[in-house]
């Protein structure tokens, strides 16, 4: 489950620059905020005023890489399983 690596990797890297934020699309915010208190290690923003439409978010999971400049370097869409050793091995040149 992707969240579950999200979390590990976030634990693993937070120090060294990685940020990592979810974006909360759903209408029903005390479902989102009781399952990310329980599940979730990184911030959840709450996209309440459809901020976040430019991002063209076309699936969920949507997973994009952003580099320190701002950039969008890559974006993701669902999570496979195996796809975990990619995700951190574009995270660790990222964050160099």
């Amino acid at each position: 489950m992707e969240v579950l690596h999200l979390n590990s990797l976030y634990k693993k890297y937070q120090e060294k620059g990685l940020v990592i934020f979810g974006i909360n699309q759903e209408e029903n915010l005390s479902d989102i905020k009781e399952y990310a208190e329980d599940n979730i290690e990184y911030p959840i923003l709450i996209n309440a005023n459809k901020q976040f439409e430019d991002y063209e978010i076309q699936g969920i999971p949507c997973t994009y890489y952003i580099d320190k400049k701002g950039k969008i370097i890559k974006r993701e869409i669902g999570f496979a399983q195996g796809s975990e050793v990619a995700m951190e091995q574009l995270i660790v040149e990222l964050i160099k």
